[in-house]
This record gives C-alpha cells, sequence and structure tokens, in this order.
C-alpha cells in the first residue's frame, strides 16, 4: 500500500512537472510568434519608410528630368541665340567696318583742312603786309604831290601843266590811302574770323586724332565680340551634348528605380502576408496558453490569474462604492466622447471619467504593481482600449521628448491590439495572452496579460489587465 501510494506520489509529481513543462512550452511559443509578428512588423515599418523614401527619390529624379529638360531647351535657346548674334553681327562687321573708314577718310580731310586754313591765315598776313607797304607809298605820293603843287605855284603860269598833274597825283595818293584803309579793315575782320577758325579746325583735329585712336579700339572691339560669340556657341554646343548625355543618364536611372519599386512592392506584399500569417499564429499561440492556464495545468499563472481577479474585485468594489454614494455617475464612467489632449505626442485623451480614476484607480493600480516582483503592469482599460488612468510613474508630465513621453506618459492613451481586441470579444471569466510589449517606444519586452472582465450594475465597463513576467 506504502508502495502504491509513493508511487501515486511519484505520478502526481512527473505529471505535475509535464504540466508545468507544457505550459511554459507554449509559452514560448507564443513568445516567439509574437516576436516573429513584432520584428516582421518593425520590417514592415522600415520596407514602408523605404518605400517613402524611395517615391521621394523616384520623385526627386523626376524633379531632375524636368530641370535637365529646361536646362537642354535653354542651352538650345542659347545656341541659337547666339548663332543668330552671331550671323546679325557678321552682317554689321561690314557696315562698321565701312563706317569707320568713311571716318578714317573724314579724319584725313580734317588733317588736310587744318593745312589749308594755316596757310589761309599766313596768306592774310602777307595782304596785311602789303597793304602797308601801299600806304607807306600813297603817303609818300601825296607828299611829292605836294611839293609839286608848291613848286607848280612858284613858277606861274608855266608851272599850270605840272599843277594840273600834281593835283590828280594827290587825289590818285588820297584815293589809294582810302582804298588801303578800306582793305586793312576788311583784312582784319578777315583775319580775327580766320584766326578763330584757325582754332577751331586745330581742335577739330586734336579731336579727329583722338577719334582716330578711338576707331582702332572700336575695331578691336568688335573683333573681340565676334571670338566671345564663337566661344558662346562652342560651349552651347558642348553643354547640349552634356545635356543629352545627363538626361539619358536619368532615363535610366528612373528605370532602375521603377524596377525596383515593382520588386519593393511585391516584397511588401510578402511581408505583408507574412506578418498576418505571424499574427494568426501569435493569436493561436495565446490561445494555447489560455487553455493550458484554464485547465490549471500551469500553478503559477493561475497565482497571477487568481492576483487579477481579486484586484478586478477591488476596483469593482471601489467604483461600486462611489456610485452609490453619488460622487460617480454611470455617465461619467462610461463617457467615451474622448477629448485629445492638446500638444500631447503620443496622443492623449481624457474624459469625464479621468478626474475620478486619477484620484481612485491610479492608487490602487500603485498597490498592485508593487504586490508581487512579477508584475510589469496593471491598468484599467475600457472597451475601446482608453486608458482613463494610469501608475503614478507612467503618468508624469510630458516633456516634448518623444520617447521620454512615449514610456512615461501613458495614462490617457489608447492602446488596442489584436489580442485586446479578442480578449474584450470573449466572456470568459478571463483571458490569457502573451504578446510585446513596448516600453520607450523602440525598445520591448514580451510578457504575459491576463485580461479579467470589469462588470458594473451589469454593464461591461472593460478590463482590468495585469502584465508580468515569469
Amino acid at each position: 500500500m506504502n508502495g502504491q501510494t509513493s508511487l501515486s506520489e511519484a505520478d502526481n509529481n512527473a505529471f505535475a512537472a509535464l504540466s508545468d513543462k507544457i505550459a511554459e512550452k507554449c509559452g514560448e511559443v507564443s513568445v516567439g510568434s509574437s516576436d516573429i509578428a513584432g520584428l516582421l512588423n518593425s520590417v514592415i515599418q522600415s520596407s514602408e519608410e523605404f518605400g517613402q523614401k524611395r517615391a521621394d527619390l523616384l520623385e526627386t529624379f523626376n524633379r531632375l528630368e524636368q530641370d535637365q529638360r529646361k536646362a537642354a531647351d535653354a542651352s538650345d535657346e542659347a545656341r541659337q541665340l547666339s548663332q543668330q548674334g552671331g550671323q546679325k553681327l557678321a552682317q554689321s562687321i561690314d557696315l562698321i567696318e565701312t563706317a569707320l573708314g568713311e571716318i578714317s577718310s573724314l579724319l584725313e580731310l580734317v588733317g588736310t583742312l587744318e593745312q589749308h586754313i594755316v596757310g589761309f591765315a599766313a596768306a592774310f598776313e602777307q595782304v596785311r603786309s602789303s597793304t602797308s607797304q601801299i600806304d607807306e607809298i600813297a603817303e609818300m605820293t601825296g607828299i611829292l604831290a605836294l611839293n609839286a603843287s608848291i613848286e607848280a605855284a612858284r613858277a606861274g603860269e608855266q608851272g599850270n601843266s605840272f599843277s594840273v598833274v600834281a593835283s590828280e597825283v594827290k587825289a590818285l595818293a588820297a584815293n589809294t590811302s582810302r582804298a588801303t584803309a578800306e582793305i586793312n579793315s576788311t583784312v582784319e575782320r578777315f583775319a580775327g574770323e580766320a584766326n578763330e577758325l584757325v582754332q577751331s579746325v586745330k581742335l577739330g583735329a586734336q579731336t579727329s586724332r583722338e577719334a582716330e585712336s578711338s576707331v582702332g579700339q572700336i575695331e578691336k572691339t568688335v573683333s573681340d565680340v565676334v571670338h566671345v560669340f564663337e566661344e558662346v556657341d562652342r560651349n552651347s554646343e558642348e553643354a547640349t551634348r552634356a545635356t543629352g548625355q545627363i538626361s539619358g543618364q536619368l532615363a535610366s536611372a528612373s528605370k532602375v528605380i521603377a524596377g525596383f519599386d515593382a520588386a519593393a512592392a511585391q516584397s511588401s506584399q510578402s511581408l505583408g502576408t507574412a506578418h498576418a500569417i505571424a499574427g494568426e499564429l501569435e493569436i493561436t499561440a495565446s490561445e494555447m496558453f489560455d487553455s493550458v492556464v484554464k485547465a490549471g495545468l500551469s500553478p503559477a499563472d493561475s497565482a497571477m490569474v487568481e492576483m487579477a481577479l481579486q484586484n478586478r474585485d477591488r476596483i469593482k468594489e471601489v467604483t461600486q462604492t462611489a456610485m452609490r454614494a453619488g460622487t460617480l455617475d454611470a455617465g461619467a464612467l462610461f463617457d467615451t466622447n474622448y477629448e485629445a489632449i492638446e500638444d500631447s505626442n503620443p496622443v492623449r485623451y481624457k474624459s469625464r471619467l479621468t478626474q475620478w480614476a486619477d484620484e481612485n484607480w491610479r492608487l490602487l493600480l500603485d498597490e498592485m504593481k508593487r504586490a508581487h516582483p512579477a508584475v510589469s503592469a496593471t491598468v484599467c482599460s475600457d472597451m475601446n482600449g482608453f486608458l482613463p488612468t494610469h501608475r503614478t510613474e507612467r503618468s508624469l508630465e510630458p516633456t516634448g521628448e518623444k520617447a521620454h513621453d512615449d514610456a512615461y506618459c501613458r495614462n490617457g492613451r489608447i492602446v488596442i491590439g489584436p489580442m485586446t481586441k479578442k480578449a474584450k470579444a470573449s466572456e470568459d471569466d478571463y483571458q490569457m495572452a502573451v504578446y510585446r510589449h513596448v516600453g520607450d517606444g523602440s525598445a520591448y519586452k514580451i510578457v504575459r496579460n491576463v485580461y479579467v472582465p470589469l462588470i458594473i450594475d451589469g454593464r461591461r465597463w472593460g478590463d482590468v489587465e495585469l502584465a508580468y513576467s515569469i
């Protein structure tokens, strides 16, 4: 009998060990599938981000092609304008050269005119000198005529004829003096005008010499412009060839990106299918884990379930007491008109239940967390996944740093995934799940979770959740 009893105890111990092993393996499968689903989700997110960058790159290439076409058009237009400018300049060169030749001839005429004017001025000086000599002769003739008249008067009748001649000579001398005076006056007037003309011609000659230098500069400038147009034409031709080559390279790159885009789209589709399968596997593994725990095959998990049930009862008692006291009404408890909190990132919300939950549920959540070292989180979430409050350490004031706010400002968040939806659709006393818990927005850990329905006055508000790690 004792041997049979001892054998029975051994069988029981073996069965208990086997049960623990089954529960452990189910948990490992759940964790593994959840981990795979999480990794696939990260890959999908990276693929989506890469797809966006790929789309941005393709758009950049399209803009480059447009700019390249504009550059090619501008290069062609510049080349055409350069050719037209060169043709017009070539036509203008003949006119410019003709005009420059005429200007040179005119400058030579101005130089010749200067020489003639200077000679003309010298001739006036000679006229002035000659009239001066004639005037002196007329004066001497007048003196001689006067002397002849005196001598004729002394001769009496015999000098009458000589007297007549002397009178005529005197008259001739007087007329000569008047004529030379008029000539002198005219010469003086012409001499002044000639002097002004000489000065003007000299100034014009000086200007013409300077103009001659400018003409040479014009010829050099025209020659330089011709060379510039020729250089522009060569550069435009090279630019046209270069833009054509670049356009071809851009077109090839766009084709490569388009082919890669098609491959990436197919890969994204495959990733999406794999993620969906992994998600289904995660749910299936959690269902297996749920069945093992509900079958009583995992005492450690059953102990955590019992703790979650006790937590739910405490939350329920505090809530019903407040409703009976009139400090909380059903309208506030079941309020789903969530109001987004301004400038919150990630987005948080508040409802009519928020303040009361902060003052009454938060203390209980803090105590639940401290009750067992395996507990990692405990929350109350309504049927939409809204967390009206959270533990004190997860309800800090936001700093604006996303990583901090995502980890420590979780009160007011709406968090609902496939496992949470499944739990809220279940009518069992509790629902088990294994999932990836994101901590700071990037790192995560695998936790087990118990969902216990919270029913107030016959109406399900949501669930009291207990997350733990064994």
